[in-house]
């Protein structure tokens, strides 16, 4: 699905990542950042070869945020902000992953509500969060959510591979994180 936003260049400028900790939400944003940002996409996939590809992480158009003692403060969303006005570099797009967004404080989710109103056009901010409900509903109003469910067992084992027995599938509840 996210795959064919890029391809049919319908990418939005903000998405709210929600579901259970540890099933993959912030490896799916990175991964659909990468691909929004890649110069030549396959697919709507990253084709991993060009410039914005081989440089991703340190490009200076992606950013990510994490919580800091579980806390996201209003100077870091301050920062997002004077980034998101600079056009991008070596990508398509710029894009910002805020992982863990429910641990903004609510003068951070007041600020970021500015830049939800009136993005620029070359950029997409994606919310990763385990309790949207901590979320101010207008910043809720202004992104698409995107909601992630707990793996299967079966998904759990193709992902882990053959070296994780049932017992510890079991015991994760579809939780990557929780396995590993």
């Amino acid at each position: 699905k996210l795959s064919n936003l890029i391809t049919s260049d319908k990418v939005c400028h903000a998405y709210l990542f929600t579901g259970k900790s540890g099933i993959g939400k912030r490896l799916v944003a990175i991964d659909f950042a990468k691909s929004m940002m890649c110069l030549n996409n396959e697919e709507g996939k990253a084709c991993e070869r060009c410039e914005a590809c081989k440089t991703f992480e340190s490009n200076g158009d992606f950013y990510i945020i994490n919580p800091e003692k579980n806390l996201i403060k209003v100077d870091e969303i301050r920062n997002l902000i004077n980034e998101i006005y600079l056009k991008p570099t070596k990508a398509k797009r710029k894009c910002f992953i805020i992982n863990d967004a429910d641990f903004m404080n609510e003068s951070a989710q007041n600020a970021l509500l500015k830049i939800l109103e009136e993005p620029p056009k070359y950029a997409s901010i994606i919310l990763v969060a385990e309790n949207k409900e901590k979320l101010l509903g207008t910043i809720k109003s202004r992104v698409i959510e995107e909601k992630f469910t707990v793996l299967s067992e079966n998904e759990m084992q193709i992902i882990l591979g053959d070296e994780f027995n049932k017992e510890i599938i079991n015991y994760s509840r579809g939780s990557i994180k929780k396995a590993l």
